[in-house]
């Protein structure tokens, strides 16, 4: 992608791409602008430009749609590990509804005789399986977990998850208060979530062999939280 850095202009959002960015072609060539949704006038600014499409940020809201609601997680918008948080819960299952539909008519060339009410559950706290990644970021002075950054392989600086089946999603800080304190900090990249109807398991990947005394501070860990490891 070549780097650009234009004016900002006005533009109308007709639709949003399978990453739930808005999408607009005020000239004809298709413009992916984050964080913005169908039926908005907006003004983008173009950041990035491709043979078929541009890539812009989200200026400013003119006319927000009547789906867009206040994104609830603090970290909306650094965090990579959603997209649609601006949108309402009912738009977004429309819109999952209506890329699957789409999948099969374009990739499986199939139309299904029947579409069932789709299955819903909890709006928040709802995703079981994760990988966080940790890192120590000596700068900071402290290790981070969590999700990548949007378009970054950086990891971002979170401190709950509100997407993660409980008690995943407040383990952020106690999780990096861990591994800080372990020998092998620098060489913890990733933990493995899995959360059931009772029980949280982690799996952290580690580089080098955790020492004597790391292995009593995951255990302690363990103990004091209702996790496995």
């Amino acid at each position: 992608m070549k780097r650009i850095s234009v004016a900002p202009e006005e533009a109308d959002i007709v639709d949003l791409s399978h990453e739930g960015q808005g999408v607009a072609k005020p000239d004809g060539k298709a413009v992916f602008v984050t964080d913005a949704l169908p039926g908005e006038r907006v003004v983008m600014k173009r950041v990035g430009r491709r043979r078929n499409y541009d890539e812009a940020v989200l200026e400013q809201v003119l006319a927000p749609s009547p789906d867009r609601v206040p994104a609830e997680c603090p970290h909306f918008g650094v965090c990579g590990g959603c997209a649609l948080q601006h949108l309402a819960p009912a738009a977004q299952l429309a819109f999952k509804q209506g890329q699957l539909l789409e999948n099969l008519a374009r990739l499986g060339a199939v139309q299904p005789e029947r579409v069932l009410e789709p299955l819903t559950g909890p709006v928040w706290g709802y995703r079981r399986r994760a990988r966080l990644g940790i890192k120590l970021v000596p700068r900071k002075g402290r290790v981070l977990v969590g999700f990548r950054e949007r378009s970054a392989p950086y990891v971002a600086d979170l401190h709950e998850c509100r997407v993660l089946a409980p008690p995943a999603g407040s383990l952020m800080d106690p999780l990096a208060e861990l591994v800080a304190g372990l020998s092998i900090a620098s060489r913890v990249p990733q933990a493995e979530v899995a959360v059931t109807d009772d029980t949280c398991a982690l799996v952290f990947r580690v580089l080098d062999e955790p020492s004597g005394e790391d292995l009593v501070k995951l255990r302690q860990f363990e103990a004091d939280h209702p996790v496995r490891l």
